[in-house]
């Protein structure tokens, strides 16, 4: 219930009008189940529905993280993380090899499509 109510009350502040829900939590009905009856009216889904697998949305986060960071793209946003700036994330370490990186994106990805 504590884990219900604190996404439920974080879900009211900012008005949304859809959770779409993803990791370990997805598999237990009764977590969802309260999660759809103390927020009706919101839409309460799991990524799977998307195409995004709940268990992989780690790894996936951070192949995009990664993928910023080699291509020179924030990480950050101030309007989505409250972060001051907008700031490239970690660093690429060459291996015995050496490593070439692609130029700097002149525009960052504006979506991302899972096949």
């Amino acid at each position: 219930m504590l884990t219900a109510r604190t996404v439920a009350d974080a879900v009211r502040a900012v008005g949304a009008t859809e959770v779409i829900a993803s990791g370990g939590g997805t598999r237990n009905p009764v977590l969802m189940g309260m999660l759809g009856d103390l927020l009706p009216g919101v839409a309460v889904r799991a990524s799977d529905e998307l195409g995004l697998p709940s268990g992989a949305k780690e790894a996936y986060a951070f192949a995009v993280l990664g993928f910023l960071t080699v291509h020179g793209l924030p990480g950050t946003s101030p309007a989505s993380t409250g972060a001051r700036h907008p700031s490239v994330l970690g660093s690429v370490t060459p291996g015995r090899d050496g490593l070439r990186l692609p130029p700097p994106a002149r525009l960052p990805p504006t979506r991302l499509l899972l096949e």
